[in-house]
């Protein structure tokens, strides 16, 4: 297995972050909760903080449920992949700000391809978490503009170059949990299968 990084930020968006009608709605990072903990599961993921539980809205029964299929249950990204977007946005883009459940500390930014065999996280407890059918987290219209954070509403040119920018992995990645549901941690390693 190939080493990654180590898992420094994981987070449940406990509402939906998207708000307002198309093609106006505004992308609202306040409902992101960071939590210490995380319990992956066929339906989505949930949230562990001190005995509560914050079940994320792509989880299959959230009564506001943002699920499509399997191929939204579970978000990770690079924090390679935000230096990337603060470079070019802003400090405004922070860790986590993109709502993906899992934050990866890398040095380096990673492509779909590179990630196919998919990924393995190593908890603490000495078992292996496989995540795969690993896809780019497409990014959205409402996050295009939150990243381009102008005063006006920018021109559809400025938005289209925004989600290419933010397109083929930058925005993050979505995958599906291989196996029985699993509790992961901040600090747990993360490994290329």
């Amino acid at each position: 297995m190939q080493p990654i990084g180590h898992i420094i930020r994981l987070q449940a968006q406990t509402s939906p972050l998207k708000l307002g009608q198309k093609p106006y709605r505004v992308y609202d990072p306040g409902p992101i909760r960071v939590t210490p903990a995380m319990r992956l599961t066929r339906e989505g993921v949930i949230g562990l903080d001190d005995g509560q539980t914050f079940m994320d809205v792509h989880h299959a029964r959230h009564p506001q449920s943002r699920r499509r299929g399997e191929s939204n249950a579970i978000s990770f990204n690079f924090t390679a992949h935000y230096r990337r977007m603060r470079d070019r946005y802003g400090p405004h883009l922070a860790d986590g700000v993109a709502g993906e459940g899992i934050l990866i500390a890398s040095d380096r930014i990673w492509t779909e391809d590179e990630l196919q065999p998919g990924l393995v996280i190593a908890t603490r407890d000495g078992r292996e978490v496989r995540l795969d059918h690993i896809i780019v987290a497409a990014p959205c219209a409402p996050f295009s503009r939150f990243a381009l954070a102008l005063d006006a509403y920018p021109p559809p040119e400025m938005i289209k170059e925004a989600l290419q920018f933010l397109d083929g992995g930058t925005r993050g990645f979505l995958a599906q949990l291989d196996g029985g549901e699993a509790r992961i941690q901040v600090g747990d390693a993360v490994f290329i299968a």
